[in-house]
């Protein structure tokens, strides 16, 4: 298992309190730590520093959380226990790659089959990660969507991109381009992350691995604000979890996307009547039958819509051996097993 941090502020911070906290979560986490910054604020070019040994045990690690000049917007952390390739450098986060004038910095939480990940044609992996084919093969989607400046329907089409990555493993991701911190976690639960918003009147807080309390107004001026994001929380404040398969985007310390909607959802009958369909069914549902279906009453593209709604709010899942994106008409859904109770209920 490994954990990531990353951190969104309105201005250049210097994240020590973040940092020791995190950094001593590398005694679960011993193949490799890395921490990627934007050190100019007028610059996307990143600067990553990482080695693959123990964090808790690193001198450099160390000599990082007392150096005062490490400022930055944005912040990418990284501790890695290694599943998937071996334990060197290039193997270690986070993983770094130029396009179209913009760094982008990328780590990962999770396991997947890279066998189902396209090869990436553009950007090649250095190392034999899952992680760094997923980075290589998510730049080339944005290489040939031709992304550069992010908008919300950009946001929207990642979000069904990881997605479909998710299919094939877990999937928790911290990525930035410089300007924007991409967070997404896991649509089965694994490892979700969490947030805490930090702005002024600050706290005392007690760092939930350490027997160490700060007073933060005396580590923070009172004009900056932004958002920290973690693995676990690092506090004991009161974090707030992202939710299954949620993409959220930050950007000068501001949350400007969430794939998932504020307010609780309330299902409709369109999603009603697509829930009975799939939970009736004694084997998965490929969505050319809910389409033909309800065609009568619904189009295909609204059909398509509320199958994304659903994935995303965790009532349905696609199954992990189709080889089709989730808006394929080959694609096949099942209902989630902890949301069967309350289906039931809805589709009386």
């Amino acid at each position: 298992m490994c954990e990531l941090l990353g951190l969104s502020f309105n201005k250049q911070i210097r994240p020590k309190i973040s940092f020791v906290a995190f950094r001593r979560r590398a005694r679960y986490n011993p193949h490799g730590w890395g921490i990627a910054f934007y050190p100019n604020p007028d610059s996307f070019a990143a600067f990553i520093l990482k080695e693959a040994i123990p964090g808790h045990k690193s001198e450099l690690a160390a000599f990082l959380s007392r150096y005062p000049n490490i400022r930055s917007r944005i912040f990418i952390c990284h501790v890695r226990r290694a599943t998937k390739g071996g334990l060197s450098y290039r193997n270690t986060h986070p993983f770094a790659r130029e396009l179209f004038g913009r760094e982008y910095v990328f780590a990962h939480n999770g396991t997947v089959n890279e066998g189902r990940i396209p090869q990436p044609s553009r950007f090649k992996p250095m190392g034999n990660s899952d992680s760094e084919r997923i980075f290589c093969y998510l730049l080339d989607r944005i290489y040939e969507r031709g992304i550069r400046s992010w908008s919300r329907e950009d946001f929207d089409w990642l979000h069904g991109l990881l997605m479909e990555i998710d299919m094939y493993g877990t999937l928790n991701i911290m990525m930035s381009d410089g300007e924007h911190l991409f967070c997404y976690t896991d649509a089965d639960g694994y490892n979700t992350l969490c947030y805490i918003r930090r702005e002024p009147p600050y706290l005392r807080i007690k760092l939930r691995d350490l027997d160490w309390e700060i007073d933060l107004n005396l580590e923070k001026s009172h004009d900056q604000r932004g958002y920290i994001v973690a693995t676990y929380p690092l506090t004991n404040e009161q974090w707030t979890s992202l939710s299954p398969g949620e993409l959220i985007v930050f950007k000068d310390g501001e949350m400007i996307y969430r794939s998932h909607r504020e307010e609780a959802f309330k299902p409709t009958q369109i999603d009603i009547d697509i829930l009975r369909i799939i939970r009736r069914s004694p084997h998965r549902v490929p969505l050319r039958q809910i389409v033909n279906r309800l065609k009568t009453r619904y189009t295909k593209q609204k059909i398509k819509h509320h199958i994304k709604l659903l994935l995303c709010y965790g009532y349905i899942r696609q199954d992990r051996r189709d080889r089709v994106p989730w808006h394929s008409l080959q694609a096949t859904f099942y209902t989630h097993p902890r949301k069967r109770k309350e289906i039931d209920i809805l589709i009386v």
